[in-house]
């Protein structure tokens, strides 16, 4: 799918919200000039993060799902007093997590509430955005405007004693609809795409330990929320998000949970969690199951891996126990663009450089590559511009030169002969996000998204993403050929 029509399908799901089917999809694109075939609009939907996969055939987007649902915030004491309310991660899974906290717009009898900023120390700040990760909460705040003075970079993204936050100004509710400390914000997406969320106030500033009809109709609500998680893990697994699990949650049990009587998120990971919290998944956080480590195998993905292990099985009879080896599209053009940047032509090397130290090509299978790399190449060296790529190249080249070595490892465990199951299962979800992670920096270099605004900290991102991959390889390494000496064991045995 081009350029063109990605960016129009993603306005169509931003703003489109009724059920449809890709067929309805295809009519768009028709309508717009656009002539894209009907299996890349099904393979787009279907791995598209903006829409839920209903039964027959059926889509619903975010925008569709979450749109006119109900949900709560409770403001602290410390945004009362200082006539604030800061988003932070607290409107999740309802509005875009791709937008900023700060960007979001808020509303009160169709007029817009003044944007405001307010003071925190950084613990409390951290716990505003802990639901995008704790990992990753640092990186909300920096980016926050009203921090725009504030070098984080210099401190490796350690935070200051108190940062500043931009929020809205809770002046009018308090003036004109006599909102109290105490009181609940009643909120609903009104434009999920410019992300406009519409508050009203709910008065409960008397009812601090939620008692009376009301109190007990919330404490039933983190019930019910407790126990849709619960089910959430056993049935989806940790997933790729703290938000996409929530968004999962809420799009399922709407009609429960997402009513006047609600609770928060938010307190309900403080206050009234159970079983429910907060745990670490590789170098990131998940919601999981108190007191357990968060699996990265489980009956949501076994049979994935059987059907992995099966492949490997039959391409060990296939073909002496050789996996296939296959580098992104998108990828491939940075390797090319790596070379240039290094003044390099040699497109034999370039591939010796891409590919697994030990791989052994299948028939025809280099020069397919050698095929490929040529036909890009002369597409890519017309435009290539070096005194212009010296910001970008650097990131390129570091991110490169890590990606080749997560490919090597990850190579060796689709080749080994044991189950992936038995591997050390941390080291593992880190690898994963890693390879992750790094895709995403090679995505935003090809669009040259903010590169040189952003140098820095990508800089600084890969170096820790260097560290982590070291801290794992040696471990994976170690379990690896464990399972290659047990496997000749076996062998020899039978």
């Amino acid at each position: 799918m081009g350029i063109q029509a990605e960016n129009f399908a993603e306005q169509f799901l931003r703003t489109y919200c009724n059920v449809f089917t890709a067929r309805e999809l295809e009519r768009q694109f028709a309508r717009a000039g656009l002539h894209v075939p009907p299996r890349e609009v099904a393979e787009y939907l279907e791995t598209s993060p903006l829409v839920f996969r209903l039964e027959r055939g059926r889509y619903l987007t975010r925008a569709g799902a979450f749109t006119g649902e109900l949900f709560s915030i409770k403001p602290t004491v410390q945004e009362f007093e200082q006539r604030v309310l800061i988003p932070g991660d607290r409107c999740l899974p309802f509005v875009d997590s791709e937008m900023a906290s700060s960007s979001l717009s808020f509303c009160t009898n169709e007029r817009r509430l003044p944007v405001k900023t307010g003071e925190f120390d950084a613990d409390t700040a951290i716990d505003m955005f802990i639901l995008f990760g704790e990992e990753y909460a640092p990186q909300y705040i920096a980016a926050d405007p009203a921090n725009s003075r504030e070098d984080f970079l210099r401190a490796d993204f350690e935070m200051p004693n108190r940062v500043k936050l931009t929020g809205f100004d809770l002046t009018p509710l308090i003036e004109k609809q006599g909102m109290q400390r105490g009181d609940r914000l009643l909120c609903y997406v009104e434009d999920w795409d410019a992300g406009l969320v519409n508050v009203m106030v709910m008065h409960d500033g008397n009812n601090t330990f939620d008692c009376g009809e009301r109190g007990e109709r919330r404490l039933e609500w983190y019930t019910m929320l407790e126990n849709a998680l619960l089910e959430s893990f056993q049935q989806d697994g940790p997933c790729t998000t703290i938000e996409e699990q929530l968004s999962f949650v809420f799009f399922e049990y709407r009609e429960q949970l997402c009513v006047p009587d609600s609770g928060s998120v938010e307190e309900f990971l403080n206050r009234y969690a159970k079983k429910v919290g907060i745990g670490q998944f590789g170098v990131e956080t998940r919601l999981w199951r108190k007191g357990e480590d968060v699996p990265a195998v489980g009956p949501w993905n076994s049979s994935s891996l059987d059907a992995v292990e099966q492949r490997a099985q039959t391409l060990q009879q296939l073909d002496s126990g050789m996996a296939y080896f296959v580098v992104q599209p998108e990828v491939l053009d940075q390797y090319i663009l790596d070379m240039y940047y290094h003044h390099g032509s040699d497109l034999q090397a370039l591939i010796d450089q891409m590919y697994p130290e030990d791989y052994s090509f299948h028939r025809g299978e280099r020069a397919y590559v050698m095929l490929t790399l040529s036909q890009r190449d002369a597409l890519l060296r017309k435009s290539y511009n070096w005194f212009s790529d010296q910001a970008t190249g650097k990131v390129r080249e570091d991110a490169v030169a890590l990606m080749t070595k997560v490919n090597a490892l990850m190579y060796r465990i689709d080749c080994c002969r044991g189950p992936v199951k038995d591997l050390p299962q941390q080291e593992l979800v880190i690898l994963s996000q890693l390879y992750s992670h790094l895709l995403r920096i090679l995505q935003s270099v090809a669009r040259d998204e903010y590169i040189e605004e952003d140098f820095a900290s990508l800089m600084l991102s890969l170096e820790g993403m260097r560290w982590n991959f070291e801290d794992i390889e040696g471990i994976l390494a170690a379990a690896l050929d464990e399972q290659h000496r047990n496997s000749f064991k076996v062998m020899k045995q039978s």
